[in-house]
């Protein structure tokens, strides 16, 4: 996966959440389940950027053999 469908995919789920918030409030328990998944994929993509951004400034960053 490239670091920009990982940015792309973590806009889609930030945006996913606050659309859960407003659009399933008589369904509280699939709203639990829905955030609960979509909270747990946005910080797994979180984690990937920040690897991803660490790796590529270290490797930038490395000096010369």
């Amino acid at each position: 996966m490239t670091l920009g469908i990982a940015v792309i995919l973590l806009v889609l789920a930030v945006a996913s959440i606050v659309l859960i918030f407003l659009y399933l409030r008589k369904k509280p328990k699939l709203r639990i389940i829905c955030l609960v998944l979509l909270s747990v994929i946005a910080l797994v993509l979180v984690g990937y950027i920040a690897l991803t951004l660490i790796f590529v400034g270290a490797v930038s960053n490395q000096p010369p053999a």
